[in-house]
């Protein structure tokens, strides 16, 4: 006889809205979720339907307006666990008059955990240049230093190590919807004094 497990469901339906505040105007994104801390080991999270990374369109903005991509989001997960929670990852990429593409910014969130819609604002940074080389390299080919791994982007172990610069933030406008979690011991409260 079979025991069937009811899983936990997570949907995650909106879009990656834009990104603003950036040196550069011609920008494009390549996202992606992250689930189980990226462990292929531990697969506590299946994604049932959507896809989980891509890249979005190059978008010219006007000087001080936001690169508008309005890329679409519609993902569906189940789990038995809360650990391993989904995270957004973003690589902003800058595209110059030569064809050129250097990188803008690396960000990530953690998804939010509870039912709603939700705005989010991703503040990207990417890796200052160590020597006068690297700066003038920057400056001049727009080849500032990347990372070699980009998991570090989400994953907590070594990121202390990293100097670092801000560049500028990605959008997402998000709807969360959470089912099934209750038969898995994992109560969801919107008021602000529930523990």
């Amino acid at each position: 006889a079979f025991v069937l497990v009811q899983m936990a469901e997570v949907h995650v339906v909106g879009c990656i809205e834009g990104g603003e505040d950036f040196d550069q105007l011609a920008l494009f994104c390549k996202w992606g979720i992250v689930t189980d801390d990226g462990r292929h080991d531990a697969k506590r999270w299946n994604l049932l339907e959507g896809i989980a990374s891509g890249q979005t369109q190059v978008d010219i903005a006007k000087e001080g307006c936001m690169s508008v991509w309005s890329f679409p989001l519609d993902l569906h997960y189940s789990t038995t666990t809360i650990h391993g929670w989904p995270k957004f990852t973003c690589e902003v990429w800058a595209h110059d008059k030569y064809g050129r593409n250097c990188l803008a910014g690396y960000g990530m969130c953690h998804l939010p955990t509870m039912p709603g819609i939700y705005e989010l604002s991703v503040c990207t940074w990417k890796p200052k240049p160590q020597s006068w080389l690297e700066y003038i390299n920057g400056f001049f080919l727009g080849a500032y230093p990347q990372l070699k791994n980009p998991d570090i982007v989400w994953r907590q172990d070594d990121r202390f190590r990293l100097s670092t610069v801000t560049s500028g933030t990605v959008k997402l406008r998000v709807s969360v919807i959470t089912m099934g979690f209750e038969k898995h011991g994992v109560t969801q409260s919107n008021d602000a004094e529930a523990t």
